[in-house]
């Protein structure tokens, strides 16, 4: 009997059929919970087509290579500013012809339901199109009230592209990029990636739509089929590709480089820095591209892949920079000393600076991408909750309290309105304050489903810092490199004149 009950004990001891029965209920709810995620993690089936890479080539950095070719003498293409696309459209300048406040009053903020980090685009209608962690893009009136809410099934971290017809395409961690059409964000049809689609999506003069997405840049067509990809070294990509007159593009990688890329998909060159490379490349008034890096540099490079120049900034550049008005380049700084800078477009040498009071920490600093109005005048926001205005000489013109760090960078409205995202998950829309003149673009009223400005502004007290914007001690000035070496340089960098190839060297 004993032995019965030993090899046979539920038979004996009824207990144990309830013990049993809770362990396979945890079994059963530990599955459950798996399956949860990974339908969370992995896009539920939508309508419109669904595409992959399938049968179109990928090329590989380093071993299938366009014919060699100076580029030097290509005309660069006209600027001409799009509130429609990522920094302006294909040369990413970061500039705009519109005129933005000369103080400042939140006119209305209206709440998305997630952490914002991509810049906004705006439609030809005036409809503000804004990617966001709560797995959508959204669509919001001019008015700040909002509009439909097309799911994305993961975050969406950067900015959206508007096509000519008016549709949408954006990218998410969901391993996909999609298309939504305008009047309801409806899904026409979207791609299935190998890896998160995180850098901003951008336009050739064809129709030709590239993004990135894991180690590869993307090149479709309006129907979503894929074209070709190119496979960078590293293992993903957050860059914006940046488009030559030519049709190159220029595009940043987390392994260090540059890479330029034939309209076929073929690599052109590529140019090696000291550190990952998460900003966006920018194409210069004259051809020279920009860019920053984790080596703590914002490089200067010519159509050919070689180094103009280079400039040491004490602190990470992980935004793209952007074009002044004077003949320079705008470039925000993480810490240790967190900071906007201004560098001779010509040279790279130190014109002004000003210092953001965040911490030392060198995760911390200005993650938002600068925008350059009509006279000049510099917008970015920062870690500290504050969006800044700055003039062309880099003294503070106004700030304006948010309520969380400001990853997203600018846009400005025809209509002077400045329009940015933040942490806090609001979309914010910043007009023209009370003292300034009567004609300077105060934008609309707030709407419906926004928040009105029942605050005060916080401009009129900056949070402090020690030294004042548009001085430069001489022994804090980033060292403007000379290409042969990382001493600071001694005499101005001949601009025309070859580089040494042991540094930056293309391939």
């Amino acid at each position: 009997m004993w032995a019965v009950a030993w090899a046979r004990p539920n038979a004996y001891e009824p207990g144990v059929d309830k013990r049993r029965l809770i362990l396979v209920a945890m079994w059963v709810a530990a599955l459950a919970a798996i399956a949860a995620i990974y339908l969370n993690l992995e896009p539920e089936p939508l309508e419109g087509a669904s595409t992959t890479a399938g049968d179109a080539p990928t090329y590989l950095a380093g071993e299938d290579t366009a014919p060699p070719a100076s580029r030097a003498s290509l005309p660069v293409a006209e600027d001409t500013p799009r509130v429609s696309a990522y920094r302006g459209g294909g040369r990413h300048t970061g500039r705009t012809p519109f005129v933005g406040p000369s103080s400042a009053r939140r006119l209305w903020r209206t709440e998305l339901g997630g952490r914002i980090t991509a810049q906004p685009v705006m439609g030809a209608d005036g409809t503000i199109y804004v990617p966001a962690h709560d797995h959508a893009l959204h669509a919001v009136s001019p008015e700040g009230e909002p509009g439909w809410r097309a799911q994305l099934h993961q975050r969406a971290w950067a900015a959206a592209l508007v096509l000519d017809d008016g549709d949408v395409v954006v990218g998410s961690d969901a391993d996909a990029f999609f298309r939504l059409r305008a009047d309801d964000g409806a899904v026409a049809w979207r791609v299935r990636t190998e890896g998160d689609a995180d850098g901003a999506p951008a336009v050739a003069a064809d129709g030709t739509i590239y993004f990135t997405a894991g180690p590869h840049v993307y090149a479709v067509d309006g129907d979503g089929e894929v074209q070709w990809r190119f496979q960078a070294r590293g293992p993903f990509l957050l860059s914006s590709p940046a488009i030559d007159s030519d049709g190159t593009l220029y595009i940043g990688s987390i392994d260090d480089h540059v890479y330029a890329i034939a309209p076929d998909g073929r690599m052109r060159w590529e140019y090696e820095t000291e550190g990952d490379i998460s900003s966006s490349p920018v194409i210069g008034d004259d051809g020279t591209i920009f860019v920053g890096s984790d080596d703590q540099h914002v490089h200067a490079i010519t159509r050919d892949g070689e180094l103009r120049w280079r400039t040491h900034v004490d602190g990470y550049v992980r935004a793209p920079v952007a074009l002044g008005r004077n003949d320079d380049v705008v470039a925000a700084i993480y810490g240790p000393q967190p900071r906007v800078v201004s560098l001779a477009a010509r040279d790279g040498a130190l014109r002004w600076y000003f210092p953001v009071a965040v911490s030392e920490s060198p995760e911390i600093g200005v993650a938002s991408g600068p925008l350059v109005d009509g006279e000049g005048n510099v917008y970015f926001g920062a870690h500290d909750d504050f969006v800044y205005a700055l003039t062309p000489d880099g003294d503070l013109r106004w700030i304006e309290r948010t309520g969380a760090d400001v990853d997203s960078a600018p846009i400005l409205r025809e209509d002077g309105v400045l329009l940015v995202g933040c942490d806090d998950g609001f979309l914010y829309a910043i007009g023209q304050g009370e003292d300034g003149p009567d004609d300077a673009g105060a934008g609309a009223d707030a709407g419906v489903g926004a928040e009105p400005a029942e605050e005060a502004s916080a401009a009129s007290e900056a949070p402090a810092t020690d030294q004042p914007a548009n001085e430069v001690p001489a022994n804090e000035a980033p060292a403007n490199d000379v290409p042969a070496n990382d001493e600071p340089a001694t005499e101005e960098p001949a601009v025309d004149e070859p580089v040494e190839a042991d540094e930056g060297a293309a391939e």
